[in-house]
């Protein structure tokens, strides 16, 4: 085990303790201290924390890679927003009185940051789907012959295991409805695609243009 994740493991204990839920998962401690350290630094997860979300939160990571990734200070500023609000609302209801109301904040703000996540990885999965004329590809996963000698090549389109079940998650956190703020959804590339109107109401542009009730061209030979 590295220093580095020796920190971590450290500050995911002392960060539950210190929002006084010391019976949760570790993971939440873990999840919790991961948006910490990206909102310090901002900048996305790396190393132990980055190997953390992709195995316990693959949501969470994509929602926080977007952040990181995104090319002004907005994103950043949603999520300050978002952590802030739960802040006063823990303030003003007294609710959980805790060593660090912010890390509390934080961790109430999770299922959203979640949500939202999620969001992107939805469209995503819509901007990279197979082409509409595209067939199912099957491959041998049990005997191991895709073509790479004995080690087969199934499910390498993506991480190496792909192909495997994902064990449950440690950071259950609760399902909520999430709509992103007009500055998520431009920071987050949230915004539906602009529709096309060019044949709404029935409306041809480059048809021929006739008036109602006349009648068309006159064919030749046709009886007036």
């Amino acid at each position: 085990m590295t220093t580095g994740h020796q920190i971590f493991e450290k500050n995911t204990r002392w960060t539950l303790r210190n929002i006084g839920m010391q019976h949760l998962d570790p993971a939440h401690g873990a999840a919790v201290e991961t948006v910490r350290w990206c909102m310090a630094v901002r900048g996305r997860p790396t190393h132990h924390r980055q190997a953390f979300l992709e195995a316990e939160s693959p949501a969470l990571l994509a929602y926080l890679e977007t952040v990181a990734g995104s090319d002004t200070s907005t994103a950043w500023r949603t999520l300050e927003e978002r952590v802030r609000f739960h802040a006063e609302t823990l303030r003003t209801h007294a609710v959980q009185p805790c060593a660090r109301p912010w890390l509390a904040a934080i961790w109430h703000t999770l299922p959203e940051l979640a949500g939202l996540g999620q969001r992107i990885l939805d469209r995503q999965a819509e901007k990279n789907g197979p082409a509409p004329d595209a067939g199912p590809v099957f491959s041998d996963t049990t005997t191991g012959t895709g073509g790479d000698g004995d080690n087969g090549s199934a499910g390498k389109s993506g991480s190496a295991t792909a192909s495997k079940p994902r064990p449950s998650s440690r950071l259950a956190l609760r399902i909520v409805p999430v709509m992103p703020t007009p500055a998520e959804e431009k920071a987050l590339d949230l915004r539906d695609a602009p529709e096309n109107t060019s044949t709404k109401d029935g409306i041809t542009p480059d048809g021929p243009e006739t008036d109602p009730g006349k009648a068309g061209p006159k064919q030749p030979g046709a009886k007036p």
